[in-house]
């Protein structure tokens, strides 16, 4: 079943008790982000602009880093905001959206599975941190799915 279904101009939302007291905990695993040295999830959510380049890389990321961290920020208000809401607009949904995947991008970072990695869903049943990154590509799916059926529903 679909937790998220467009209807009626907003999204609804299906999600048991467990799930929203879970989903505000990706926060602060967002929030420990970049706080240790070397940390792998920093790397995911800001990759290197100008890798062959440090001083263009560098003035890249002073001239982008505030207005990128403002924008996660507003995300984030607005994720915690609505997690017990029973019904997104599309503009929370958008939000919902960048804030699983900086998740399940920090996650996959952490875990040590790099892009387009295959057979980490093996481990699922193995590894809780696996099994909430296969949870939040299942709930990033299910909003794009009703996302995409407001656009064939939207005159």
């Amino acid at each position: 079943m679909n937790p998220f279904a467009w209807e009626n101009g907003s999204m609804r939302v299906e999600l048991g008790g467990d799930e929203r007291l879970i989903l505000p905990t990706l926060l602060v695993l967002l929030g420990t982000v970049g706080r240790e040295p070397d940390d792998p999830a920093a790397d995911r959510l800001e990759p290197s602009a100008y890798p062959e380049d440090p001083a263009a890389d560098q003035e890249y990321r002073r001239l982008t880093s505030g207005e990128l961290a403002d924008a996660r920020s507003a995300d984030r208000e607005r994720f915690v905001a609505t997690v017990n809401a029973d019904r997104l607009s599309r503009d929370d949904a958008e939000a919902w959206l960048r804030v699983l995947g900086d998740a399940r991008l920090a996650l996959a970072a952490r875990r040590g599975i790099v892009r387009d990695e295959e057979g980490w869903e093996e481990r699922v049943g193995e590894d809780p941190d696996l099994a909430m990154l296969a949870y939040l590509g299942f709930l990033q799916g299910s909003i794009v799915d009703a996302l995409a059926d407001s656009l064939e529903t939207t005159p």
